[in-house]
């Protein structure tokens, strides 16, 4: 254990705890929203990599007591419910995984470079792949087979062979959440040792006044439905457009247009209309069930999301005196630092 939280009491391990547990609630619940609205880059990664800091960070700070990360993550799971009702199961899979992920982890090796790299590596990949399983799942195998006719094509126009393209694009997918996954671990890493190394950030007093508006990322069911509805009529055209064009002959391609058309239309059918309410509902029905153990701790996180809100707009904009890896750096220890450091809003000044 770093020796700066060896000096630390159990009262403030406790508040730390609770810091980091409404950070990453925070960052489940509306970082990806207040993140679109001040259009930063790479959100997928950025929320799961603060993820994974977070959980370093507090399994440090927990000692041997590591069944806090799981407690911690049942909080986080509660208010995401209470705030984001409307969330797709997955992410509440993602969650979980992450938090017993850290907790498997870090209760067998000591926390080092090597675990928390580990844990981001593993976690980054479970977020890729669940992603590759849901676009399997709304367009079928012909989505694959699409693209590999694509590639195949684009291949032969710049004078080169390809064959079984979509197993080179995944294999780029899943290596860039792989490079993402180690360069969160290095971050998370260089956080955690110099957390007490560092001078303390001092939060400035412009927070008080900075415009709310940018910190509203929360959206309608319907709005949000509608979107990713879209999106999906986006790709399937897509789709459909180069199963038709390049099939080897019309019947085969209105063939295969009309598959796809229909697997896809029963996927999201099936996806919006019964799974993803059902398994939604019945995950929301356990929390519930442990809302009212840890009523106390889910108000403590709730008190704390407005100032969290406040400190990441504030963290990206004084990131841009850092270019490339600094200011990500940067932006995550900001953030870090400011909310385990705030005066707490649950007391008088």
């Amino acid at each position: 254990m770093h020796k700066g939280f060896k000096d630390l009491t159990d009262e403030q391990r406790i508040a730390a705890v609770q810091r980091l547990t409404a950070l990453w609630a925070f960052t489940e619940s509306g970082l990806g929203g207040i993140m679109h609205a001040l259009q930063i880059p790479f959100t997928g990664l950025v929320v799961g990599g603060m993820a994974v800091i977070i959980i370093s960070l507090m399994a440090e700070i927990v000692a041997h007591d590591k069944k806090q990360l799981l407690k911690a993550a049942v909080i986080v799971l509660i208010v995401k419910a209470m705030i984001s009702p409307h969330t797709p199961f997955p992410a509440y899979i993602a969650v979980s995984f992450q938090a017993l992920l850290g907790y498997a982890v870090f209760s067998l090796l000591p926390i080092n470079f090597f675990s928390i790299l580990l844990v981001s590596s593993i976690a980054m990949l479970e977020s890729a792949i669940q992603k590759l399983l849901v676009l399997t799942l709304f367009f079928g195998k012909s989505f694959w087979k699409a693209m590999d006719e694509m590639i195949a094509f684009i291949a032969k126009q710049l004078g080169f062979a390809a064959s079984n393209g979509s197993q080179w694009l995944v294999g780029t997918y899943l290596a860039i959440y792989l490079a993402g996954g180690i360069l969160i671990a290095w971050i998370a890493y260089k956080i955690l040792r110099g957390f007490f190394e560092e001078k303390r950030m001092s939060v400035s007093e412009s927070i008080k006044t900075m415009n709310e508006e940018i910190y509203t990322g929360n959206t309608t069911k319907r709005k949000t439905i509608y979107q990713k509805l879209w999106v999906m009529i986006l790709v399937l055209v897509v789709l459909s457009v180069i199963l038709f064009v390049f099939a080897a002959d019309t019947k085969q391609g209105w063939l295969a247009v009309a598959k796809t058309v229909s697997w896809t239309l029963s996927a999201i059918l099936l996806w919006f209309m019964l799974i993803g309410p059902l398994f939604t509902k019945l995950i929301q029905k356990l929390l519930q069930k442990k809302q009212s153990r840890y009523s106390d701790e889910v108000l403590i996180t709730l008190s704390f999301l407005p100032m969290l809100r406040r400190f990441t707009a504030l963290a990206w904009q004084k990131s841009k005196d850092h270019r490339g890896l600094a200011r990500w750096r940067f932006f995550f220890s900001a953030l870090v630092h400011w909310s385990l450091t705030c005066s707490d809003p649950t007391k008088p000044a």
